[in-house]
């Protein structure tokens, strides 16, 4: 039986303030967190184990998810007392993967592509690895393949300080997606109780033996290590959803409560038991969480909002990012531009009539817990 693993242990710096108070992996991407929507494309194919490899913040996975059983899966637990690299996480799960090929999953990635179809090709491969591969225009941010065409199998792998482009050509190039199907095997080659890595230590070695291969995949496929790419991997994986359901113009869960009077532009995902009062305009490009209450006559696009946000009458929000708990007072005006957002992070209140706006170079953040009184620009 197939099973599968997720780091689930990094800091998430980058997207601080609003992983001060939440592991990265439990940020929601169209209003569940990123990683339950890697177990339910891991569960689509067939697993119904999961290794978490989690270190930070990790009782807040365990709250969540407990033993699996809400989703259907059954889940297990490591967890890094230091720091032991991709290769040494992996080692620690060896006790729950060792009977069988297993996914391994980097946690902070939005995915959608067909995980089975992966599975399949993986078994009728003779290695012991298959790296999902995406083909990009600008390689130097990612660890590159160096592919044999014919058999698929990986002939180098670079990491992006590794890449020379002079040596092997600009342009369009395959690289790490960050979704991997390995052999029991893999196992023999990662000493145990050290820091590895599998990109940088097991990978090339893997390589080299003629033991790896890619799997090229499209679909969405997202990293969100920081803010603006949060936001952006919000919405196209909103986008991606509904071009695969074509009747459909929005995402609208169950029990919301939309006046007649709300102005929706395509595309909006709103979320559970969500309150949106008369003569609001939502869109395009809002995704609004469960139990949020907006009053009248307010505007949101180009945003994401968390759960249980309340955000009160007339008040204009665009290229924000509004986490957990927030509170927005009258006539308030929260705007970014661009890769340069508004964001709060949890329990932030903004009060009346304040004005938050983000200069053309910088985001702005405010900090969790924190009251607004004086506008920023």
């Amino acid at each position: 039986m197939t099973k599968g693993l997720i780091l689930s242990g990094g800091w998430g710096t980058r997207l601080r303030p609003l992983t001060c108070t939440i592991p990265k992996t439990l940020i929601p991407v169209g209003n569940k967190p990123v990683i339950e929507r890697q177990m339910e494309l891991l569960k689509s194919a067939g697993v119904k184990e999961i290794v978490l490899a989690v270190s930070v913040m990790s009782e807040y996975l365990k709250n969540y998810f407990g033993d699996g059983e809400r989703l259907g899966i059954k889940i297990h637990y490591t967890n890094e007392q230091s720091p032991m690299g991709t290769a040494g996480a992996l080692k620690l799960a060896e006790i729950f993967l060792k009977n069988d090929n297993f996914f391994m999953l980097n946690g902070d990635v939005i995915l959608n592509f067909n995980f089975k179809e992966m599975l399949r090709v993986h078994e009728n491969f003779e290695g012991i690895g298959t790296i999902a591969s995406r083909q990009v225009e600008d390689p130097s941010r990612y660890g590159v393949l160096i592919i044999d065409e014919e058999s698929q199998k990986i002939l180098k792998f670079l990491e992006k300080d590794e890449f020379d482009s002079g040596e092997h050509g600009e342009g369009t190039m395959p690289v790490n997606a960050g979704v991997y199907i390995l052999e029991p095997e893999v196992f023999s080659y990662i000493e145990p109780h050290r820091k590895l890595s599998i990109e940088r230590d097991i990978f090339p070695k893997l390589a080299a033996a003629k033991n790896l291969h890619h799997y090229p995949i499209t679909g969405i496929w997202k990293d969100i290590g920081k803010p603006y790419e949060l936001l952006n991997g919000n919405i196209l994986l909103m986008k991606d959803i509904l071009e695969k359901s074509p009747n459909s113009e929005n995402i609208i869960e169950k029990n919301v409560d939309i006046h007649d009077s709300v102005k929706i532009y395509p595309p909006v995902s709103i979320g559970e038991n969500t309150v949106i009062r008369q003569d609001c305009s939502i869109g395009p490009d809002a995704v609004i969480g469960n139990n949020v209450y907006v009053e009248e006559g307010c505007s949101i696009s180009e945003s994401l909002i968390y759960d249980e946000v309340y955000i009160s009458k007339n008040v204009m929000i665009k290229n924000a990012i509004i986490a957990d708990n927030c509170l927005v007072r009258k006539r308030a005006k929260l705007e970014g531009n661009k890769e340069n957002l508004v964001i709060l992070a949890d329990h932030v209140q903004i009060n009346e009539e304040i004005k938050i706006i983000a200069p053309k170079d910088r985001s702005l953040t405010v900090c969790h817990h924190e009251v607004v009184k004086e506008d920023i620009e």
